[in-house]
């Protein structure tokens, strides 16, 4: 392999050649007048080695990057894939790409310089796409091919906050409620960075009604108890009897999104999507949470009291009981724990990305179930439950 190409999602493109230019800082660099192009030389006693690397960003591109962006969507979208959700994932990251790094060198790209490249694509949290279809993670490893294998249980997209929510207006409650958080970070020995922007304002955030997060709660729970029977190696036939009950007994025939409803119809499901689907007790947690059902969300380092979450669903016995003893918590309640969850995240990517452990006792699993469910009750970008996306 001479080329590959890196994708990233950020705004100000400045920082790709930033982190070439940390990459090889002992190598012979140079970087044309307009920054499209870096040329990288490493020379040796009898050898020379030269990697070039070409930027071509949204607004350089325009229609040919336009539709090379199609391109790639439409060529993975067309994958059959038992891993869906990895598909889905990267898919949305293909979606929100604003520049393309192409890396042609004039030798065959050994691991050495296979590593230099990871390097720089950890640092500007690209993806990598190699001449075999093959697209690869920062870390090196398969998200997706065209054989609709993967080495990942999970993929999630990373677009820099300053592209996702430019549209964000910065308000006197959310700079302070994002001060509380840090401060409470701080005192916790959670990572912060003053640069992370605010959540939606209070004027502007809309909270789901409270039929929508009852149903939502209602089937989380449902669809957790079901996974974590089958991830138990109990009888498929008897699991999905027991839930089908539940499901009647509380009318929730409707409240599936496609993807839990392709779950609880598939006759053969895959061990991955049992333990993904279990983790759905956080998401939950969280519901039971806003609908007042929780009295308080500790810190995230432990998973929540699943037996608990299950005994909400149990004492009220049918939807009418459950909907009318819910109480939906004040949107600045809500808000505060939004953008709590969202700096709990970012520390954990943060650490993630750099290899170092995740900080304070945080759960980063957790972290990012809750940062989904309350990143889906406010609406980020409008998404449905099987889009939710939890960018840092």
């Amino acid at each position: 392999m001479q080329h590959c190409t890196l994708y990233v999602s950020m705004k100000d493109d400045s920082k790709i050649i930033e982190a070439i230019l940390d990459t090889f800082g002992d190598k012979q660099v140079q970087t044309s007048e307009d920054g499209h192009q870096v040329m990288v030389i490493d020379k040796k006693l009898f050898s020379k080695r030269t990697t070039t690397f070409s930027i071509m960003t949204k607004e350089t591109g325009g229609e040919s990057f336009a539709n090379m962006i199609r391109g790639m969507y439409g060529y993975y979208d067309q994958i059959d894939t038992p891993h869906q959700t990895v598909k889905e994932k990267l898919l949305l990251q293909i979606s929100a790409l604003t520049a393309a790094i192409g890396i042609v060198a004039d030798k065959e790209i050994d691991n050495k310089s296979f590593a230099k490249i990871l390097e720089v694509a950890a640092k500007i949290h690209a993806v990598i796409f190699l001449p075999t279809g093959d697209m690869l993670d920062n870390q090196g490893r398969l998200v997706l091919n065209v054989e609709g294998e993967s080495e990942l249980d999970d993929f999630r997209p990373t677009v820099t906050v300053d592209l996702i929510d430019a549209h964000i207006k910065a308000t006197p409650e959310g700079e302070a409620r994002k001060r509380r958080t840090m401060e409470l970070l701080t005192e916790q020995g959670i990572p912060v960075i003053d640069h992370l922007p605010v959540i939606v304002g209070d004027d502007d955030a809309l909270i789901r009604p409270k039929e929508e997060i009852v149903q939502r709660a209602i089937a989380l729970c449902m669809i957790a108890m079901y996974a974590g029977g089958l991830a138990e190696e109990s009888d498929l036939a008897r699991e999905r009897e027991f839930i089908h009950m539940i499901m009647e007994q509380y009318g929730a025939e409707s409240f599936f999104t496609e993807n839990e409803r392709d779950f609880l119809t598939d006759d053969n499901p895959d061990r991955t999507d049992m333990i993904q689907f279990a983790w759905m007790y956080e998401c939950c947690w969280v519901l039971l949470w806003a609908l007042g059902y929780v009295e308080q969300l500790d810190f995230p380092g432990d998973i929540c009291d699943v037996q608990s979450a299950i005994d909400v669903l149990r004492n009220a016995g049918d939807y009418d009981t459950f909907y009318n003893n819910a109480v939906v918590r004040t949107k600045a309640e809500i808000l505060e724990q939004t953008d709590r969850i969202y700096r709990y995240d970012w520390a954990c990517v943060n650490e993630r990305i750099n290899n170092r452990p995740i900080p304070g006792g945080l759960n980063d699993e957790v972290v990012v179930e809750r940062h989904r469910a309350f990143n889906w009750l406010i609406c980020y970008m409008d998404a449905d439950w099987d889009h939710v996306r939890t960018d840092t």
